[in-house]
């Protein structure tokens, strides 16, 4: 049986953490072992993982937080298994034999290098969950360009996924809002064969009070030099499209930039896109109240639900 390396890193709340560790101590495969690297400034983790004496698990604390991700990357360092399963502590298992499902897909062939399944998210502010599941046309575009992953993260949160060990891809330290979506397109161009599970083996609980994507989300300087940052690394004509400049008009009038010279003012600009975002600003003004109103709708819980409308 391979040895699988189940990362947690961990930042507070040790009741959550709890709960993700009951459902791995739970599961049907068991050659496992649980790193938990442990971020926080009291000892309310330690003394969760002293409740369980349980040898699996193996405890990092960190003498500074290391903040995200590379409390995440401090974890994989540690991990001696040949696959990685990253699980956030708030975070869990839906079923027993998840991770036998997760462990069954990557050994389903020689080639098969990263697998993620469907994740139920639970929405815990209004107590609702979503079935976040890929689609066909995602799965084959996916296949031949990891790329799109920059207009749509359909492959989801790092906790419903899992990798063959490879030390030289790791979690971008200067990425926090779209780390998850660089890792996966690095990983994805070096390792292309990837395999969908079409259950949801996870939970993932969206609205948590220590969850770095609630900081961030509105958060413009971030927000936008990340996009413009990732959309620089992974640029190439190809990617010189309507539907490009149309995702960066809406984040653009999202956060208030209305030209290119105040684009320039705010924020460092990557050489090899200023032409594209020339372009971007040129078309902007039509209609832009209806592309902030088609932003709204097209990334709404509705349009995830029920309408299912491909942006870009």
């Amino acid at each position: 049986m391979t040895l699988v390396s189940i990362c947690i890193p961990a930042y507070k709340q040790p009741q959550l953490l709890k709960k993700a560790i009951d459902t791995i101590l739970m599961q049907s495969y068991t050659n496992y072992e649980i790193i938990v690297s442990d971020d926080t400034p009291d000892d309310s983790i330690k003394e969760i993982i002293d409740q369980f004496n349980e040898p699996k698990i193996k405890y990092f604390k960190n003498e500074k937080p290391l903040g995200s991700p590379q409390n995440w990357n401090n974890a994989i360092k540690q991990a001696k298994g040949d696959y990685i399963k990253v699980l956030h502590h708030d975070d869990y298992f839906s079923e027993k034999d998840s991770l036998k499902k997760f462990v069954s897909a990557l050994d389903s062939g020689p080639e098969i290098d990263f697998a993620f399944s469907y994740s139920d998210i639970y929405f815990k502010k209004i107590n609702e969950h979503f079935l976040h599941k890929q689609s066909n046309v995602q799965l084959r575009r996916l296949k031949i360009e990891p790329e799109f992953l920059f207009f749509r993260n359909v492959i989801g949160a790092p906790s419903s996924v899992i990798f063959k060990n490879d030390k030289t891809i790791v979690f971008n330290k200067e990425f926090k809002w779209l780390v998850d979506v660089e890792f996966y397109i690095n990983y994805l161009k070096k390792h292309k064969n990837f395999i969908c599970i079409k259950e949801a083996l996870v939970t993932v609980v969206d609205g948590s009070e220590e969850q770095i994507s609630q900081e961030l989300a509105f958060n413009r300087e971030v927000v936008l030099n990340e996009n413009l940052n990732l959309f620089s690394a992974i640029y190439s004509d190809k990617l010189n499209t309507k539907k490009s400049l149309l995702f960066f008009q809406e984040l653009f009038l999202q956060f208030e930039i209305y030209s290119f010279d105040e684009l320039k003012r705010k924020f460092e600009i990557p050489q090899n896109i200023n032409g594209f975002l020339i372009d971007v600003f040129i078309d902007m003004p039509k209609n832009a109240l209806l592309k902030k109103f088609k932003k709204r709708l097209l990334t709404s819980r509705y349009n995830k639900r029920i309408f299912k409308i491909e942006r870009y």
